[in-house]
């Protein structure tokens, strides 16, 4: 502890080893003698830079400016119409959402909260990739614009990016100070309120002098962003901004002089020379239209001698002005911009809480899971990455075929395509613009080889486009072929991929849980996933029904035969006392054995989600077992905040793995180890759709947004209110007080903290089932099939939806069942004829004939 006034100077270095066999414990203390004896351990004088003397920086001696809370007043005159889903606690007003798609979060809910209120900003109004589009992170705290960058959204980055959660280091991405007159520099920091749409925030400051408000915005052109600034109340402002540069490929960590020319308003930066980026892109740049722009200067205006330090800092200082504006244009890339192609949400009227929080949280999971598509990264995920197979297969491409939207499908499909091994597997992940198409995984689980299997089957029983299996696209480093081709390699390697002696799919390095991987390389061939093998079924007997509308019948006589086959192996091999197993273990000795199952000695755990729940959705259980798995879940794996992987967690090992190697290892709890994933919730949501259980899967929607997620979950802390979060983390201390005290998470008594945002195929398969599932509708080559599932409190519901060229005006009335449509009426009256579907454990779909295209269908829907 330093006392005030008293310094003190410390250093650390790093020693590696190359090999550490055993698990760490105080016997590694014996070796800090001879490390610290080591000439690296020795201080040395710090210097600020070389041959400078250190000196305060504007960001360490200019302070905050002071916002303050607004008035009721303010608040009435600045967020004009009705306040919705209002957040309060003792007696302060912390949040509320306004207008079309408005999320407003006031200064005292951002000093509650654990993770900072951001938003990510992409623009544009394409639904396929582009690589001119510019991505932007913005935070509540004052960072205006960060990790800014256009196409690639890692490699391809102008600013850099605020990674503390405490924000702590003010220099990341695009800040601002202001200067009145005869004043001092203020920064700009916590606002006394921020507002979030999906292509804008906003930024309001109340303070002594009056009110100031900030904009930035992404622009309908794929390449621009821009940022305002507007004096409402008060004097005229100096106004620098400061960019913190991040073209050298290091985040703006380095010291390293910014290259820029200067012509009147306009700046044009360019990548240090030997640069990564300097490389990819020789003539490219990053461009700034500044209005007003009176003096532009490298870090030195930022330091009280006025001496640079090299850093990559910008500073832009503007004359004293009411209005100032920036434009931030890409110059990397010269695209041409794809049509753009806005998505229209459902609306519905009937003053039920649950549907006035799902029709709010709707054009969030629309944003959320485009970022997600088409820039993909998180607020958490500060370093950008590209696609996931399974999880571009499966949120982006549901999302788009629940909407109608079937061209951009197609070129996912033909960009996921054509990444596939010439093994016939895929990697686990990979890039999706063709300049860094060798940027990509060098293994992929068991599953993954699946996923482009099943979205292509989706795809073509949406479309009836058989010319797309017609298509020629290489495998990766690979020749050519027809995506047909593609498909029979695909095929041919799941069947040989089978662990040995059955027909059930080999687990290989994992599964969909990433924090499963085998700890033992040879169990991949011996070890088998059961929801893996439900994965392979439902490939199989759905790319069967669309080869079949498709003319290939052949083919599809053989998938068929081949998924009759593997579910009798799933009964016989993965099916005990009828509850299906996690896993389980062939040895080529002795008799197989079940992990994750009552029957299991070796892992301590009973019950696994996963294979539970899809094997229900897959039909794969008879109406017996499904019930019976339904009634363990609720039983076994429900949480306040839902469905949950396992009835515990996998134990802590602290040391080498044993079976599992970062489900064993990890020191984190959350995500896949603290076993509340929200993908897998929604999953579990559409399960229970599927049995045609309407309250439940109302009840399982509701807990996977944050809209008063505290009325709905009381131990759910406080957190953003707008944005989809990956998983329920339990706010356990460590992983031993997880293992020891889980039960209490489950009985509410620990606080449960909103996981990674915006960055999950979640938000993309949420909105895939309030249009499949709970309105019902879904749209196929010939036929609308009609199914939807909610409780009798919402008869009388009204919707209005366009899906592809169609649009629908819709009047629901519900009965006590809520699920298994008795009829569809259209505007007259009249019924509609429709072919019953088949559902092995409630009243099927209805089919209808798909209505001719721009049809307005004003129909009334009856429900059992």
């Amino acid at each position: 502890m330093l006392a005030p006034g008293e310094r003190a100077t410390a250093g650390f270095f790093l020693a590696l080893e190359l090999h550490h066999a055993e698990a760490s414990s105080e016997a590694d203390l014996d070796r800090l003698p001879a490390l610290l004896a080591l000439p690296e351990a020795q201080p040395s004088e710090p210097l600020d830079a070389p041959g400078h003397a250190p000196a305060p920086s504007l960001f360490a001696s200019a302070p905050l400016l002071a916002s303050q809370d607004l008035t009721a007043e303010a608040r009435r005159r600045l967020f004009a119409g009705e306040r919705r889903h209002e957040e309060w606690q003792d007696g302060q007003l912390l949040s509320f959402f306004a207008g079309d798609a408005a999320h407003v979060v006031l200064r005292a809910k951002e000093l509650l909260v654990q993770r900072p209120h951001g938003h990510i900003l992409r623009s544009g109004a394409h639904l396929v990739p582009d690589e001119g589009a510019l991505t932007s992170t913005c935070w509540m705290g004052g960072v205006f614009h960060s990790m800014l960058t256009q196409g690639h959204v890692s490699i391809n980055r102008m600013l850099s990016t605020q990674r503390s959660l405490l924000g702590l280091f003010r220099t990341a991405g695009l800040r601002l100070f202001v200067q009145a007159d005869g004043g001092d520099w203020q920064l700009l920091g916590l606002p006394s309120a921020f507002e979030m749409q999906p292509q804008r925030c906003r930024w309001l400051y109340a303070h002594g002098g009056g009110l100031i408000e900030v904009v930035a915005e992404a622009g309908a052109a794929p390449d621009v962003m821009s940022l305002a600034l507007h004096v409402v109340q008060g004097a005229a402002l100096r106004l620098r901004a400061s960019l913190n540069l991040a073209l050298g490929g290091d985040d703006g960590a380095a010291a390293q002089r910014p290259a820029w020319t200067h012509s009147g308003e306009r700046l044009r930066i360019t990548p240090p020379g030997g640069s990564e980026l300097a490389e990819r892109f020789p003539d490219g740049s990053f461009e700034i239209d500044a209005a007003g722009l009176a003096i532009v200067g490298d870090d030195g205006r930022l330091f009280d001698d006025g001496v640079s330090r090299g850093e990559p800092l910008l500073c832009l200082d503007f004359a004293p002005a009411a209005s100032f504006s920036l434009t931030l244009r890409g110059a990397l890339i010269q695209a041409k911009p794809p049509t753009p192609q806005p998505l229209a949400l459902p609306q519905w009227q009937l003053p039920h809480p649950a549907l006035a929080q799902l029709r709010d949280i709707l054009p969030w999971y629309a944003h959320n899971a485009l970022v997600h598509y088409l820039s993909p990264r998180g607020l958490e995920q500060y370093s950008g990455g590209g696609w996931g197979t399974r999880d571009v297969c499966q949120g982006p491409l549901e999302m788009l075929l629940a909407l109608g939207r079937t061209t951009p499908v197609r070129d996912l499909l033909l960009r996921v395509f054509s990444a596939q091994n010439p093994d016939g597997d895929w990697p686990q992940w990979f890039m999706f613009f063709e300049r860094e198409r060798d940027i990509r995984a060098g293994d992929s689980h068991g599953d993954i080889v699946f996923w482009p299997l099943l979205g292509l089957a989706q795809y073509l029983i949406a479309s009836g486009d058989a010319s797309l299996l017609d298509e020629v696209v290489p495998f990766h480093d690979g020749e050519p072929a027809t995506l047909a081709a593609h498909v029979d390699r695909a095929l041919a390697l799941i069947r040989h991929r089978v662990v040995p002696g059955t027909g059930l799919a080999a687990y290989w390095h994992g599964d969909w849980n990433d924090s499963l991987q085998p700890a033992d390389p040879a169990l991949r061939e011996r070890l088998c996933s059961a929801w893996t093998v439900t994965l392979h079924h439902q490939m199989l007997h759905t790319l069967a029904t669309a080869f079949v509308q498709i003319g290939r019948a052949v083919e599809a006589a053989a998938l068929v035969a081949e998924s009759v086959s593997v579910r009798a192996e799933f009964q016989r091999l993965l099916v005990q006392d009828d509850v299906v197993a996690g896993y389980a273990l062939f040895p080529e000795q002795g008799e197989r054995e079940l992990w994750i199952h009552p029957r299991d000695i070796r892992t301590g755990l009973r019950y696994s989600l996963l294979p539970m729940m899809h094997a229900v959705i897959d039909e794969l259980f008879t109406p017996e077992q499904a019930a019976h798995q339904a009634a363990l879940i609720e039983q076994h794996l429900k949480g306040p905040d839902g469905a949950r992987l396992f009835d515990a967690p996998l134990p802590y090992r602290g040391g080498p793995s044993l079976l599992f190697q970062r489900a064993e290892t990890s020191t984190f709890f959350g995500r896949e180890i603290g076993i509340m994933y929200m993908h897998a919730h929604l999953r579990y949501a559409q399960m229970l759709a599927h049995l045609g259980r309407a309250e439940a899967f109302l009840q399982a929607l509701t807990l996977a947004h944050p809209i008063a997620l505290t009325d709905r979950v009381p131990s759910a802390s406080r957190r953003q209110a707008n944005c989809y979060y990956s998983s329920s983390d339990a706010a356990f201390a460590d992983r031993y007080e997880a293992q020891a005290h889980y039960g209490r998470a489950l009985a509410g008594e620990v606080a449960l903290d909103g996981g990674w945002r915006i960055y999950s195929s979640g938000p993309g398969i949420a909105l895939g089932l309030v249009i499949s599932s709970l309105l019902g509708l879904r749209l196929e080559r010939g036929a609308l099939v009609v199914d939807p599932v909610m409780p009798a409190v919402l008869d009388g519901l009204t919707v209005q939806l366009t899906l592809a060229d169609l649009r629908f005006e819709l009047s629901y009335r519900v009965g006590p069942r809520g699920h298994g449509v008795e009829r569809v009426r259209d505007e007259a009256g009249q019924e509609i004829a429709a072919v019953r579907r088949p559902n092995a454990y409630r009243l099927g779909a209805l089919a209808l004939p798909r209505p001719a295209p721009d049809s307005v269908c004003r129909w009334t829907i009856e429900l059992g």
